[in-house]
């Protein structure tokens, strides 16, 4: 296999819709959704940050996530168990 990726925690905002008809003060009671996110970080950009779920022996990936590099509020490296 080529280069191992790492394992990452993303915590990242992401948009919210809340349909229906409010004032300024019930607005104010909205927030964006906090997201926790774990996965191999295949890539990242200023745009995109990409993760996959699993990686094979044939450098391919499944299951991604593409996260706004805007919204990324954290990224913390995962060590494996042997390491901790």
């Amino acid at each position: 296999m080529g280069t191992e990726k790492e394992m990452v925690l993303v915590e990242w905002h992401d948009a919210r819709f809340f349909p229906g008809t409010y004032n300024e003060k019930a607005i104010q009671q909205h927030r964006m959704a906090l997201f926790k996110s774990l996965g191999y970080l295949v890539t990242r950009d200023d745009t995109t940050t990409v993760l996959a779920a699993e990686t094979n022996d044939q450098e391919e990936y499944r299951d991604i996530t593409l996260i706004p590099s805007g919204s990324i509020i954290s990224i913390s490296k995962l060590l494996p168990r042997a390491l901790m």
